[in-house]
């Protein structure tokens, strides 16, 4: 899908990646400042690197310093940056039909696919100042997706958005992702974007690739933690719904081997899967089994592994089927004599597991 070496360099900061995808959705994750937008920039053609090779579906688009370097226009890349960047004076169908050939496209089947899929029919004569922001999002997306692109790239689509807005961007984009086929790139800080849409992600830290690979994988690995707890969660968990009470307002999900948690109430159908976020802070260690507590889940397992982690120890117990992080300080694992092969006990609040995706 993509190849690319990239080096830019800046009197303050400098990007320097060098990796392959195959897709066919790949995201960019890390924090605030990692290079993220950079990278997608210069693989758009906005920015031009000291060095670089880019190669998309096997086309070079840039050989730098002394080859190719195809303007955007020439790349046949569509692109939605953050902001949307639509004509104001302009209705949403002249939006969308701007580019040469968008015409003819909008009057086939794939183009009122797309119509239909983002649901933009009752929207064309709208001029675009007088959307919402969502309704705009919406536009952007048709407009790239009807540029005939051979990729689709994504700056944080779904970031000035509301919640219940951003959900809505994100399914509509695994509904293109299934019913269109249009490989993609997109960046995000949001960890349940990454879960729910790429097949693939790089993790970025200061310019530089820390990981690479499926994101529940990389992103649940001690090397990405710290990037992972800056977007919110330690422990990236893949679980079945076994059940709701909205009396308690709890959701009890499945760790395996018949072992339940209970998370805050969700919608999810039971049987299906969801992902739960955990922070390793927020699960406490026991050797005993504790008394009553205000925690409703009491859970048992065996301790893996004990990793330094800065000033602290990551713990790693088999819950279930599930391998849950656990931080705590040295003074606290030598007090409890916390070793491999160790039976402890977590108590986990139900408020510190957050749905995902």
């Amino acid at each position: 899908m993509i190849r690319a070496q990239i080096l830019v360099q800046t009197p303050t900061f400098q990007l320097d990646v060098d990796f392959e995808s195959k897709g066919p959705v790949l995201g960019i994750f890390g924090p605030s400042g990692s290079g993220k937008s950079t990278l997608l920039h210069s693989l758009a053609g906005w920015r031009k690197p000291c060095t670089c090779q880019i190669e998309v579906q096997g086309r070079e688009l840039a050989h730098l310093p002394a080859g190719t370097w195809l303007p955007p226009e020439k790349r046949g890349l569509g692109i939605v940056p953050q902001n949307a960047l639509l004509f104001p004076h302009l209705s949403v169908e002249k939006n969308l039909t701007y580019s040469p050939g968008t015409i003819d496209r909008l009057a086939h089947t794939k183009g009122r696919q797309i119509i239909d899929l983002l649901r933009l029919d009752p929207l064309l004569s709208r001029r675009t100042d007088t959307l919402s922001g969502g309704e705009r999002q919406r536009v952007a997306l048709g407009r790239a997706w009807l540029s005939d692109a051979s990729m689709l790239l994504l700056d944080e689509p779904a970031a000035s958005l509301d919640s219940d807005l951003a959900r809505e961007v994100i399914a509509l984009l695994l509904q293109a992702k299934a019913e269109l086929q249009l490989p993609m790139v997109f960046v995000t800080h949001r960890i349940s974007e990454l879960l729910a849409l790429a097949d693939d992600c790089l993790v970025l830290d200061n310019g530089r690739i820390t990981a690479q690979g499926p994101p529940l994988e990389v992103l649940a690995s001690p090397k990405s933690m710290d990037l992972a707890n800056q977007g919110g969660v330690d422990n990236l968990l893949r679980v079945k719904i076994l059940g709701h009470d909205s009396n308690t307002g709890i959701t009890q999900v499945d760790l395996g081997d018949n072992t339940p948690l209970n998370i805050p109430l969700t919608d999810a159908p039971i049987g299906s899967e969801l992902h739960v976020g955990l922070r390793a802070e927020d699960i406490i260690l026991c050797t005993q089994p504790p008394g009553p507590t205000s925690a409703r889940n009491t859970l048992q397992g065996e301790i893996q592994t004990l990793s330094p982690m800065g000033p602290g120890l990551l713990i790693s117990i088999r819950v279930g089927h599930q391998d849950l992080q656990a931080k705590v300080t040295p003074g606290a694992a030598q007090e409890l004599a916390l070793d491999p092969g160790k039976a402890a006990f977590l108590l986990i609040k139900t408020h510190s597991c957050h749905a995902l995706a």
